[in-house]
């Protein structure tokens, strides 16, 4: 009987060394999967920030190429307004230059009037001069001499009537030569001034429609300028929109990759799950000379915290908050974090530590989407903060490494994590999940 019993406690020692290196060869496995996962996830999130960063970029080319478009309807705008002035001033033009062939008619009329009374001139200035002439040859005879020769009373009224006569005739023709000489300074001032002043507004014109037309090349050398420059940006903004395709079709690669190394992932960590459980059973049963071990609900042996088997609900171990008073921000004062925080990435799976029959399946305050489950030993596991809806329901059995939910932020979060609880009926309250055996 002693050597059967012997025999039994080999052969399950034998059994247990071969579940713990297939145990140990799962759990490699399953880590090599994980670590497979992180980092198609890390590539998967560079290749994110790179499709953001071309997406700022794209945004700031769009923006340049719309403050381009605005500054080009401005300028088109303004050149709409000197083509208008210039058409303008063109029409303005050619009134002028009717009226200069209409004051160089006048010019021409008063020119054929100038010559007239030139002519005129010369005509009076010569009759002028010859009395001038003729009255130096008879200088000998005056105008008294011939008042005194009067041989009588009537003689002599005849002879003044006369002298009155010469000197009014003098006097007419020196009048006539100063009037015509007069009416030609007139006419040549007239023409003078016409001339000028016609030239003047000729002048001012053609400098204005010149200015214009300056300024009508310099705004179509700008909107030339533009739409070279939009055009450029068009360009690039095509090229990155380009690149972005082709990094939203490696991304999409890369999330059919990540979704085969998650499903690998799982497979393993389920067959860890079976492996462990059925070790945990084989060596509590040689612990115990051939008894079973307490089990619970699910079929995971599971015992006080001295020795008691359960699974890290999460593919990394890193803790951002361990178990104990605190002070927390979100609230404003120290209270107890009656777990601890596991920091992980957004959209990673959550396993169940033991098996068990869900409790609590939903919304739960500061715990946000939340899962409970009592393993049925007195032991109640609690994970929170979950992305969404957990994807477990209340009265659900579920089994060790099971994926119950999702990391997120819900709640009083600050970022994704998973807050992970140990609950004991026996003491009625939480234990620090740091003081647990974990597979």
């Amino acid at each position: 009987m002693k050597n059967r019993k012997l025999f039994i406690q080999i052969t399950c020692a034998i059994l247990a060394i071969l579940m713990i290196l297939g145990l140990l060869s799962t759990v490699i496995g399953s880590r090599a999967y994980a670590a497979s996962s992180t980092a198609i996830q890390a590539e998967i999130d560079d290749l994110n920030s790179q499709k953001n960063e071309i997406q700022a970029r794209m945004n700031d080319i769009q923006a340049e190429i719309d403050s381009l478009d605005y500054e080009k309807a401005n300028v088109l705008e303004k050149k709409e307004i000197l083509d208008e002035k210039n058409m303008l001033a063109q029409q303005e033009l050619d009134v002028i230059e009717d009226q200069i062939d209409i004051i160089d008619g006048l010019i021409a009329n008063m020119q054929s009037d100038l010559d007239d009374a030139k002519a005129e001139e010369e005509f009076q200035k010569e009759r002028w001069l010859t009395r001038v002439r003729a009255m130096e040859e008879e200088s000998t005879l005056s105008y008294m001499q011939v008042i005194f020769n009067a041989t009588s009373f009537s003689d002599l009224l005849t002879r003044i009537d006369l002298v009155n006569e010469v000197m009014t005739y003098d006097e007419q023709l020196e009048e006539d030569y100063i009037a015509a000489r007069e009416n030609v300074e007139a006419l040549e001032l007239q023409a003078e001034e016409l001339y000028s002043e016609n030239e003047e507004n000729k002048t001012e014109l053609e400098d204005k429609k010149a200015q214009l037309e300056a300024d009508i090349e310099a705004a179509t050398q700008l909107i030339l300028e533009m739409e070279s420059n939009i055009e450029a940006h068009e360009q690039s903004l095509a090229a990155e929109r380009e690149t972005q395709a082709e990094v939203e079709e490696l991304i999409v690669a890369k999330e059919a990759e990540l979704a085969e190394a998650k499903a690998a992932e799982e497979a393993a960590r389920a067959a860890a799950a079976a492996a462990a459980a059925a070790a945990a059973a084989a060596a509590a049963q040689q612990n115990s000379g051939g008894d079973s071990a307490p089990v619970v609900s699910g079929g995971t042996s599971f015992v006080s915290s001295s020795g008691a088997w359960m699974m890290w609900p999460s593919y990394t171990n890193y803790i951002t908050s361990y178990y104990g008073y605190r002070y927390l921000e979100l609230y404003g004062y120290t209270r107890l974090h009656a777990g601890v925080d596991i920091g992980a990435s957004y959209g990673s799976a959550i396993w169940a530590a033991a098996g068990g029959t869900v409790i609590s399946s939903g919304y739960n305050g500061g715990y946000g989407y939340c899962v409970m489950i009592n393993h049925g030993n007195g032991y109640t596991t609690l994970y929170g903060h979950m992305n969404s809806q957990p994807i477990v329901s209340v009265g659900q059995e579920v089994s060790m490494g099971q994926t119950i939910g999702y990391v997120g932020s819900t709640g009083n979060s600050t970022g994704p994590h998973l807050h992970f609880e140990v609950r004991s009926s026996s003491s009625g309250g939480t234990m620090d999940p740091m003081g647990f055996s974990y597979y």
